[in-house]
C-alpha cells in the first residue's frame, strides 16, 4: 500500500507522513534510498520561480508548477518515478513580441540510476534520471521535464499582427485629428500672459 507523503521538514532527509494537501510546497529533496522503499505519493506546487533555468525562458516568473510524483520499485528492483506537472507559462508570441500564456501538461516515467552507463539497459518505455548522491533533488526533476515539453515557438491564435497594425493605425488617427483640431499648437494668447506675469 503506497504512502502519502507531505515532506514539512525541509532540510531533513527523513519525511513525517500524514494525508497529502495540494497547496503543499514540494521538498527540496527527499532520501533516494527510501522513497522508493515506501513506495510514496508526493502531491504538491513548486513555484516556477525556483526553477531557474526554466525561468530563462519564459517571459514572467510568477505562479506555480502542479506536481503529482509516484515513487515504487519495478520487478527489476529500478526505482520508478512516475508523475504529472501543469502549469501556466507566460512567453512571449514569435509573430508580435506580444506576452501570452499557454499551459503546460507532462505525464513521465522516469527510472533513477546511479550512472549513464546503467541508463543504457533501461527499456524503451523508461527515460533515465541520473542520481549519483542520496539526495533526489526533486526541482531538477520537475525543471527538466518543463523544459522538454516546451514548445519550439509559441503563437497567438488570432492574427496578431493584424491587430496591432490596426490599433497602430487607430492611434495615428487619432494623433492626425487631434492635429487638424488645433491640438498641441501653442496659444499666442500666452504670450501676453506671460508678459502680464513680468510687470
Amino acid at each position: 500500500m503506497p504512502l502519502k507523503v507531505v515532506f514539512f521538514d525541509r532540510s531533513a532527509l527523513d519525511a513525517y507522513y500524514c494525508a497529502p494537501m495540494e497547496d503543499t510546497l514540494i521538498p527540496d529533496y527527499v532520501d533516494a534510498r527510501k522513497i522508493f522503499a515506501q513506495q510514496a505519493l508526493l502531491k504538491g506546487t513548486i513555484p516556477v520561480s525556483r526553477l531557474s533555468r526554466f525561468c530563462d525562458l519564459v517571459a514572467a516568473t510568477q505562479g506555480d508548477v502542479q506536481v503529482t510524483m509516484q515513487f515504487s520499485l519495478d520487478d527489476g528492483n529500478r526505482r520508478i518515478i512516475e508523475g504529472t506537472l501543469d502549469t501556466q507559462a507566460q512567453v512571449l508570441c514569435q509573430r508580435c513580441l506580444e506576452p501570452m500564456q499557454i499551459p503546460l501538461h507532462d505525464e513521465f516515467r522516469l527510472a533513477v540510476v546511479e550512472s549513464e552507463s546503467k541508463s543504457e539497459s533501461l527499456p524503451k518505455s523508461l527515460d533515465p534520471w541520473i542520481c549519483e548522491d542520496i539526495k533526489l533533488v526533486l526541482a531538477d526533476v520537475i525543471e527538466e521535464q518543463l523544459i522538454l515539453c516546451m514548445p519550439i515557438v509559441s503563437y497567438h491564435e488570432n492574427n496578431c499582427i493584424e491587430t496591432l497594425s490596426f490599433a497602430a493605425s487607430e492611434n495615428k488617427q487619432d494623433d492626425t485629428a487631434k492635429a487638424a483640431n488645433g491640438a498641441g499648437k501653442p496659444n499666442p494668447f500666452d504670450i501676453l500672459k506671460t508678459l502680464k506675469d513680468q510687470d
